[in-house]
Order: structure tokens, then C-alpha cells, then sequence
């Protein structure tokens, strides 16, 4: 990765190049459930954070070392407000042309559009998008002083349980515990009740630590935006603290072996 402060792009304050747009659009996708997304600009790389009514937000990182250039001048963060799908629709165009180069990513200042610029052979391709004020973004972390329990496990087998869940349900159970069952999803709806427990021993947990005993319910609409991200991921570690916030962190491997990560909090757990 080439990091610089460039002369004849002094007026631009945020300038990314990136060569892996396949990959970073993967990520990027994996959070496309909402109309709109506020981009955080800083020195340590690219926030996009996604929100539903203050019940789920779902932030990707994209580090600075997956760019292959990166330039941020200024000691604060860039941060704005744009239409999600306009951006996803960019994104899917500089991937289906089929081009190779890469793809230029710049804002000049707050208030200023997000530009995006792929250029071979003489081709251009080149999108604007108009940004906005983020507004007020809910600030969504545990607190110093929670108890919080976490599970890592593989992707696969969590998406395997989220996919075989009922999605005619309202509410699905989340428990976890230092005894039976352990690690417990639970749903019921019209059709019938079903149930998935994990042993803290199985093989597709690889870690597993639970001070006391957390069990609350979420809404299906809620969780069911997890999967997109947990499919593409390779691990996933999941918490919950007692007040029934709880949280995915999934993990990619990009196609160079670069690691990102998507992150979901959802909030809102009823006590079962």
C-alpha cells in the first residue's frame, strides 16, 4: 500500500485508490438493507455504517492497508451521509465492466459529492453521488462495565442454523450459558416450534466463554439481515451482554489475503 500526500490533489480532502474492487464490493454488499449509509473518512481508513430505525446497525471497515493508495488531510473525520443502492449500483458497474484498473475514490471537502473514477485504455467510467449531513448516528457498544459473552464459531455452521430457522417467526431466542444447552436458538411461530442447541465442544466452536447465563429474543426481520455478511465470511464472534445488547463480528478474507470486518448490533432483546 502506497500512502502520500499528493500536490495537484491538494483540494481534495479524502482520496482512495483500490485495485480489488470485487472484493471491497463483497463487503460492501453484505449491508445492503437500507436506503441510505454514512461514510467515515479518517487516517486509519473507510467506515460505512448502515442503520434501521436504532435497532440494527451494521458498520463495514475497509483498513488502510487493503487500499493501494490513500490519502486523508485532516486530523478529524470526513463524515457523510449517501443513498446506499446508488453506491452499490457503482460499485456493481466497475465490477461487471470487466476492467482491471484502478478504481479512483475522492471527496473534496464536507458538503462536496463522492466521486468514483475507473480509467483503462482510454475507457472512463465515472459516477457522482450526492452527499449529505449524517445527521445524529446511534452509538451502539457495550458498556465498560457489562458482562458480556462471546462465542466464536466458523461461518458456515451459524449460517447453516440461520437459513434452516423459520422465517415465518416473529422472535427467535438466543441463549447462552456455562451448562446445558449452552449455545440455544430457539423459534416458534403458526407452523410449530423449533430449536437448535450447539455444545460449547463442538467443532464448529472454536471459542467459547460465559460468565452467566444471557437469554433474550430478537426479531427475526432484525437478525435475518446477519446472513448475507456471515455467508461471505470465514468466522464470526458473537456477544451479548446481560442487558440483552448483542453483536456479530464477521470476518473476510479478501482475495489478496487482506481481512476486513462487518459488524452487526442489534438491540432490542425481550428477557425469555
Amino acid at each position: 500500500m502506497y500512502v502520500q500526500e499528493r500536490e495537484d490533489d491538494d483540494n481534495c480532502l479524502f482520496i482512495a485508490k483500490i485495485d480489488n474492487v470485487k472484493s471491497v464490493n463483497s463487503v460492501i454488499k453484505s449491508l445492503n438493507f437500507a436506503q441510505e449509509a454514512v461514510c467515515f473518512c479518517s487516517k486509519d481508513g473507510l467506515k460505512v455504517t448502515v442503520e434501521i430505525a436504532k435497532c440494527v446497525q451494521a458498520s463495514a471497515f475497509i483498513q488502510l492497508d487493503i487500499f493501494q493508495e490513500y490519502s486523508f488531510n485532516d486530523e478529524d473525520q470526513l463524515i457523510f451521509k449517501v443513498d446506499f443502492h446508488t453506491l452499490v449500483e457503482c460499485l456493481n458497474m466497475f465490477e461487471a465492466s470487466g476492467m482491471s484498473a484502478t478504481v479512483d475514490i475522492r471527496v473534496q471537502g464536507p458538503g462536496q459529492p463522492l466521486l468514483l473514477m475507473l480509467e483503462e485504455d482510454g475507457t472512463i467510467l465515472d459516477s457522482s453521488i450526492k452527499t449529505s449531513d449524517p445527521g445524529e448516528v446511534a452509538d451502539f457498544s457495550f458498556a465498560d462495565d457489562s458482562v458480556i459473552n462471546k462465542v466464536i464459531l466458523r461461518s458456515e455452521f451459524l449460517k447453516e442454523i440461520l437459513d434452516e430457522m423459520d422465517s415465518s417467526c416473529d422472535l427467535v431466542g438466543i441463549e447462552l450459558s456455562a451448562t446445558f444447552p449452552y449455545f440455544r436458538f430457539h423459534t416458534s411461530s403458526r407452523l410449530g416450534e423449533s430449536e437448535f442447541h450447539v455444545e460449547k465442544t463442538s467443532e464448529m466452536i472454536e471459542f467459547f466463554d460465559c460468565k452467566v447465563r444471557t437469554a433474550f429474543r430478537y426479531r427475526y426481520d432484525h437478525l435475518k439481515h446477519t446472513i448475507k455478511a456471515i455467508g461471505v465470511s470465514q468466522k464470526v464472534s458473537m456477544r451479548m451482554d446481560e442487558n440483552g445488547l448483542l453483536c456479530f463480528q464477521c470476518m473476510m478474507k479478501m482475495d489478496d489475503g487482506q481481512i476486513c470486518f462487518v459488524e452487526f448490533f442489534v438491540s432490542g432483546g425481550l428477557n425469555v
